[in-house]
């Protein structure tokens, strides 16, 4: 069957923080399948990442509405009416308000998707982004794919209807697999497992070897500054390790931003520091570019993440593809990432005690360090490449065409 040429990639608040795999597997999807793309988003982030290749990536926003774009919108409203309201479920949504603004967005997004050529859309969401595209899909007929990130009450009411009409829908680990599978065991025929996947030619080990005795010990950590990242764990886990082994000195450093753009959870996080009194050892770096990213794991001696929830965890592939030995919770899909002592250790989340042991452990055993990182890498390669995710996209599409 053929392939579309192109495609609408639909993002929510384009360009975020976690958006540089959506581009890969843009940029993979292009390179090995010949398919185009166009990133079209809800509306900008309220504060913007500009990652290197955004400009490049040139999103299209559906809201705010141009000036004027409403009344040119209205007689495809009137010609929408008919087959909306034939729906028994669509009738129910519109008795929400706010349910009339994603129609008006989709009836943009479907002109939008008739003036460039875009056959179908693949939505990197399951909440409001995935409403807007089945109803564009009722409007003007064009299919559209939904991509479950995380668990399905992180992404609101309706999630049959988002789901009946989709052509498929990929889920990122076998534990969301399971948890559709009991919620909604109708659509289990379109449903398949496709994990997330990392750029393994870019995020590639550092050109000479880390060095087996560091003389202060770098972490590094990468996630936005959100509870559920489990930063205060790591606080609190780098003041009990500071105490406990004061001859394993260290550093944490910290990429990412809280969604205030450094003005919530991120002053709560600065406060934690300084009471634990580690100004000196943990630096948040705020948001920072894909490059620096890389630049960071391949400088540093270990990567550690404590969320208290992690659907799998891009943050972790990274640095595992980088040949970095890496420290995770246990907690959610992560276990389908990283096999405990075989190339990563786990630990339970919220338990600063157990990840302050894992740390010096880590910190004092070189081999460990060097068997970890050069499995972690095997693993990337094997099961965890961007390409994987493309391919697998691209395979699906290609069932999709008529």
């Amino acid at each position: 069957m053929s392939l579309p040429a192109r495609i609408a990639v639909l993002i929510p608040e384009f360009p975020g923080q976690t958006h540089s795999f959506f581009w890969r597997e843009i940029e993979a999807l292009a390179l090995h399948h010949g398919i185009g793309s166009q990133i079209v988003s809800t509306r900008l982030a309220p504060k913007p990442v500009w990652h290197d290749w955004v400009e490049q990536a040139a999103a299209i926003q559906l809201y705010p509405l141009p000036r004027g774009e409403v009344a040119r919108l209205l007689p495809d409203l009137a010609l929408a009416l008919p087959r909306l309201a034939a729906d028994p479920d669509i009738r129910r949504i519109l008795r929400r308000p706010k349910a009339w603004a994603f129609v008006l967005m989709a009836l943009r997004l479907a002109r939008i998707c008739k003036a460039r050529g875009l056959a179908h859309l693949h939505v990197h969401s399951c909440a409001n982004f995935a409403l807007i595209a089945a109803l564009c899909h009722r409007i003007s007929g064009i299919p559209y794919s939904l991509v479950l990130h995380g668990p399905l009450r992180d992404y609101g009411p309706d999630q049959p209807f988002k789901w009946k009409g989709a052509a498929f829908v990929f889920v990122i680990t076998e534990t969301l697999r399971a948890e559709v599978a009991t919620a909604m065991p109708q659509v289990m025929d379109k449903v398949r497992v496709v994990p997330m996947g990392v750029n393994t030619d870019l995020f590639t080990p550092p050109a000479a070897p880390r060095p087996d005795a560091p003389h202060i010990f770098t972490w590094f950590c990468c996630a936005r500054l959100n509870r559920v990242k489990g930063h205060d764990t790591l606080i609190e886990a780098a003041r009990l390790l500071r105490a406990a082994r004061p001859d394993l000195p260290f550093r944490i450093r910290i990429a990412g931003e809280d969604e205030q753009g450094g003005t919530g959870y991120r002053r709560d996080l600065e406060a934690m520091i300084a009471a634990a009194g580690l100004p000196d050892a943990v630096t948040l770096l705020g948001s920072v570019t894909q490059d620096a990213v890389r630049a960071e794991l391949q400088s540093a001696d270990s990567f550690v993440l404590a969320s208290r929830h992690e659907p799998l965890g891009v943050a972790y592939m990274e640095a595992m593809a980088c040949q970095l030995p890496v420290i995770g919770t246990d907690a959610g899909g992560v276990r389908e990432l990283i096999t405990e002592g075989r190339d990563g250790l786990l630990v339970p989340p919220d338990d600063a005690e157990a990840l302050a042991a894992a740390m010096a452990r880590m910190m004092e055993d070189r081999d460990l360090r060097r068997s970890l990182g050069r499995a972690a890498r095997q693993r990337i390669l094997a099961d965890f490449s961007s390409r994987r995710s493309a391919d697998a996209l691209a395979v699906a599409l290609a069932g999709d065409r008529p």
